[in-house]
């Protein structure tokens, strides 16, 4: 779970999921209300982690499984994805660019 880095408040797993869906880079610590923002090398693990359910549809559709079971495996691979972003999040004090 992310840490402040101002406080070092430790946000809870359901503070972290609700401030994914803001789809901003700069979160607002629940605890000081100091701006935090996603470190590089979180967005950077974070945009691979969420390709996930992608790449697991290229071998299902090769080997010719039927539509139920890979519309089944992509839902829950896409709902476990979703279920453990909040573990790969890093916050850091300033905006970092990812070049």
């Amino acid at each position: 779970m992310p840490s402040c880095q101002n406080c070092g408040y430790k946000w809870t797993w359901r503070e972290t999921f609700i401030k994914m869906f803001t789809f901003r880079n700069k979160l607002k610590c629940p605890s000081c209300r100091e701006h935090q923002y996603i470190s590089k090398q979180a967005r950077n693990k974070l945009s691979v982690f969420t390709m996930i359910p992608f790449l697991i549809w290229i071998p299902l559709v090769s080997f010719s499984m039927p539509f139920p079971y890979v519309l089944t495996v992509e839902l829950l691979s896409f709902i476990a994805v979703l279920i453990c972003m909040p573990f790969f999040y890093k916050l850091s004090n300033e905006e970092e660019p990812l070049w």
